[in-house]
């Protein structure tokens, strides 16, 4: 298999107070599509840890809304693996309304042994060997995210939080960084970009301090704020948020 491929609605749980697929709903329909896709490679986290005693983890995400995806819009939704190494792949998913990109996200994924809690070579798993590369319609590259900010917000890891792995779900935190919008600010977020590392894991009843770090805006009406989330001092992720 190279392209996973699906048409979908946007429904109104997807979707923010104006009616555009928000950004929780944009990154739980890309996560929901990266793990369908990893399914068909036959390296979904469930067959992993079965058959070779790993863990499949989401370390980076990064999404651009290229047009407004709004409610009851019809979407194509593609996703593929773009590029590989030993250590790491890249699985992208191009979003398209009307044939046209709207959206285009790359999540890269690795493996963690589930004994040692190291990196695993993904070379070591049969079904890896198989994977096939398809090039990217649209280039998304990484970007540093430097400085931490001020403490804006300290929460408590919750059990709805937790997903198979027994760990915080990576769509978990950022609903967490969402909640330190006001509603106002919310309903009039155009979000236009959002890139996110995940750094080291959390579990429940762990104690997050949440700092924020808003970036001089490059144009007149943008915002650009980066994010950091601590266990302590070990910092668990970092985020780009534009709109």
């Amino acid at each position: 298999m190279k392209k996973f491929t699906m048409q979908q609605v946007v429904s109104a749980g997807m979707c923010d107070p104006s009616g555009r697929l928000s950004l929780i709903g944009a990154l739980s329909l890309i996560q929901d599509v990266v793990t369908a896709t990893m399914a068909e490679l036959k390296l979904d986290g469930f067959t992993v840890r079965r058959e070779y005693n790993a863990l499949m983890v989401f370390s980076k995400n990064h999404f651009r809304f290229l047009q407004s995806i709004n409610w009851q819009d019809k979407i194509k939704v593609e996703c593929f693996v773009s590029s590989k190494s030993l250590a790491r792949m890249n699985i992208d998913v191009c979003i398209k309304k009307q044939s046209e990109i709207a959206l285009y996200a790359r999540t890269e994924v690795c493996a963690v042994d589930a004994s040692t809690a190291r990196i695993r070579r993904l070379d070591t798993m049969d079904a890896f060997k198989c994977v096939q590369i398809v090039r990217a319609p649209y280039e998304l590259d990484w970007e540093p995210m430097d400085g931490t900010g001020e403490l804006v917000d300290t929460v408590k890891v919750r059990t709805s939080n937790i997903d198979y792995a027994g760990h915080t779900n990576n769509v978990e935190y950022i609903r967490l960084l969402l909640d330190t919008f006001t509603l106002e600010e919310w309903r009039g977020m155009a979000p236009t970009e959002l890139q996110v590392a995940y750094l080291n894991q959390s579990f429940l009843s762990d104690e997050l301090a949440i700092y924020c770090l808003n970036q001089t805006p490059v144009t007149v009406n943008t915002h650009e704020r980066i994010y950091t989330i601590k266990k302590k001092e070990q910092e668990i992720l970092r985020c780009l948020l534009r709109w």
